[in-house]
């Protein structure tokens, strides 16, 4: 029987790896998504304090040095209800070269050759009318099986963070993602807007992925029936 339910998962993902590759044909450019998020509402200042980190560079000539001081950790959070189901759910954050077809502002994931866990990660985005860009290495810490995955950074932009996932009894998946990072000076001018700014592009990105996860749901369904 275990052999059987094993053998069952892989056909499931297999599915989902062709799934995925439908579902990727028409994902959103990444243009239009970072385009929404250009004009935050405006907030409470954010804390600040000192300290001095590498890996982010500004492209518009706030900075241009590999190391940036930074200012003040802030959290954000946000929440999605998706249609697909939490094996499918779990396994597509599974991979994090992924992530990109559902949160346009990261560039790219790529693994770190010989450190399995370690991921390098590249933000590029346009925000106040300027580009930036900002690169860390993320190391996975041990997950809750279909229930959470976490990190934190190793190199680069200090930032931790965790997704979380909840099953429905109606068969939907809530998703939770929570972020916690070290604002770097060259954003600090634009203080009380950074963080609803933050948030609202993650509340973008959770419902982009519910719109990304029902499309291979539906990819599979299709598949199935062939």
């Amino acid at each position: 029987r275990p052999h059987k339910k094993s053998r069952g998962w892989g056909v499931i993902r297999s599915r989902m790896s062709r799934a995925f590759a439908v579902a990727r044909v028409h994902a959103p450019s990444r243009g239009s998504a970072d385009r929404r998020a250009r004009h935050p509402p405006s907030s409470r200042p954010l804390p600040l304090s000192s300290r001095r980190l590498s890996g982010a560079k500004d492209l518009g000539g706030v900075s241009n040095g590999a190391r940036t001081s930074m200012a003040g950790w802030v959290d954000n959070t946000a929440e999605v209800t998706v249609t697909a189901p939490l094996p499918v759910v779990w396994e597509l954050w599974q991979d994090k070269t992924r992530i990109p077809n559902w949160m346009p502002w990261i560039h790219s994931v790529e693994p770190v050759p010989g450190v399995p866990g370690d991921t390098k990660w590249l933000l590029k985005t346009n925000q106040f009318g300027q580009d930036f860009e900002f690169s860390w290495v993320a190391r996975d810490l041990p997950p809750v099986k279909k229930e959470k995955i976490h990190w934190f950074s190793t190199d680069g932009l200090n930032n931790k963070g965790a997704v979380t996932f909840d099953q429905r009894p109606d068969g939907r998946t809530v998703v939770r993602m929570n972020i916690s990072y070290e604002v770097p000076d060259v954003l600090v001018p634009f203080g009380a807007a950074l963080s609803p700014l933050v948030a609202s592009i993650l509340q973008a990105d959770l419902e982009r992925f519910g719109a990304f996860s029902s499309k291979v749901v539906a990819a599979m369904g299709a598949g199935k029936r062939r």
